[in-house]
């Protein structure tokens, strides 16, 4: 493939998982209502009492959320994505380049994505809270400090832990539990609130969820024991009906 035709193709990736996401709302709707709604209610009447009482906390209890903080910082996982994509560019396995990719991917659009609703909202953190009582949303602002929501941590933990699960389906339970952790870390750190790191972690799934959907109906699988074009791994053959209803 062309250096053109990949720019190309990415783009309408790029385009197709903002889509798809947004199919993925309509399609589910009592779901994604049902944690709007949740979302709301945390933001009324739970963030701001458990943020206070979180800051209360001795540093003793909270060490183990302290270590795994930053767990959620998106650079480890491009890095590590990126190693994978040129393992593969270097062994000739076209599996190992369309995971890689996917990966990133993954990441990078839910949190292009985030980072746009970041500045539209510009809720004020948590130290804001705590510092002099600011709570609440200004609305439009670049502003570290007015970024509370959604947790972009939380987008990227879970964004890695939806493309390894529909990378590898039956450790799906697995991954999406280990991303809770880290999540949850920045709420107890207060560099978010509860309802922040929520929507972070909904938006980075479903934006996962969704690339996977766009790449498979291209016939970019990403799941590890189908296709690898011409460097088959474990089966080849075109994507079954049940690989199709997987990741939807």
């Amino acid at each position: 493939m062309s250096g053109g035709a990949t720019v190309r193709l990415v783009w309408a990736l790029a385009q197709e998982s903002l889509t798809g996401s947004a199919d993925l709302i309509r399609r589910h709707w009592p779901y994604y209502l049902l944690l709007a709604l949740v979302v709301v209610a945390l933001m009324l009447t739970v963030d701001r009492p458990l943020a206070l009482w979180l800051y209360g906390l001795p540093a003793a209890d909270k060490a183990f959320f302290a270590a795994i903080n930053e767990v959620g910082r998106s650079g480890w996982m491009f890095a590590a994505a990126a190693v994978v994509l040129i393992a593969g560019l270097v062994l000739h396995r076209r599996g190992l380049v369309l995971r890689g990719a996917y990966v990133i991917g993954a990441i990078a659009m839910g949190g292009w994505a985030i980072n746009v609703v970041k500045v539209v909202a510009a809720r004020a953190r948590p130290r804001l809270l705590v510092g002099d009582g600011t709570y609440g949303f200004q609305g439009f602002a670049i502003d570290a400090d007015w970024n509370s929501f959604p947790s972009g941590h939380s987008q990227a933990i879970a964004g890695l832990a939806g493309a390894l699960s529909c990378i590898w389906p039956r450790f799906a339970p697995l991954f999406l539990a280990l991303a809770v952790l880290p999540a949850v870390a920045r709420a107890v750190m207060l560099n978010h609130f509860a309802s922040d790191v929520l929507a972070g972690y909904a938006a980075g799934l479903t934006v996962a969820i969704a690339l996977a959907r766009a790449m498979t109906a291209r016939g970019l699988v990403v799941r590890h024991f189908e296709t690898d074009g011409n460097y088959p791994s474990q089966k080849v053959g075109p994507p079954g009906p049940r690989m199709k209803r997987e990741i939807r």
